[in-house]
């Protein structure tokens, strides 16, 4: 199986998790062990305080569910809270003891979205970022918690406007909103080491 996922310890405390399946950061049943593995180290090392995601690929951080899988494939058993494996990792990412944050440089759709909804803070490009739930637009419900995290960042009726409308969202539309904590020059999101 080919690594989409790598873990840099930068020092015990501090760890980076980049995104690297090219083309377009597609997230599908071949990447929820690979995750796994980093939320349950995440839980469980007790010198790491720090973990920051990114990607390695141009303008994606993470996309949508690769659709195109044997559907056998996706029929992975619950994780450890019960739920089902993607909301399950997202859950516990959430309840794990580090800081957990997302450094959006590119299109944060569906899976992506949902990740960095589950972390504590979101920084993105102003011009590269895109996020989005696309889902309803595409008569699919989102499985990896927004309806329920958006509301508490953004209010009920701009939840709403981003479940429904299935539109993108740029970095400082999503910073305007509350979606992301702050989005910066593209520059400057790179110094975020």
């Amino acid at each position: 199986m080919t690594k989409q996922i790598h873990l840099t310890r930068r020092s015990p405390a501090y760890w980076r998790v980049t995104f690297d399946h090219p083309p377009l950061n597609i997230f599908g049943p071949e990447t929820i062990p690979q995750l796994n593995e980093i939320i349950t180290a995440l839980e469980t090392d007790e010198q790491v305080k720090v973990v920051v995601f990114d990607s390695a690929v141009d303008g994606f951080f993470l996309t949508h569910y690769n659709f195109v899988a044997k559907p056998e494939d996706s029929q992975l058993p619950p994780g450890p809270t019960g739920l089902p494996p993607i909301p399950d990792m997202f859950v516990r990412l959430s309840r794990a003891p580090v800081v957990s944050i997302v450094s959006i440089r590119g299109r944060a759709t569906g899976v992506g979205s949902e990740l960095a909804l589950a972390s504590d803070m979101r920084f993105a490009s102003r011009e590269r970022a895109i996020l989005s739930q696309w889902e309803v637009g595409a008569g699919l419900v989102p499985g990896g918690g927004p309806m329920a995290r958006l509301p508490r960042l953004i209010g009920r009726g701009r939840a709403l406007e981003v479940l429904l409308g299935a539109d993108d969202i740029g970095g400082n539309l999503a910073e305007l909103y509350g979606y992301v904590n702050r989005s910066l020059p593209d520059a400057e999101l790179g110094r975020v080491r």
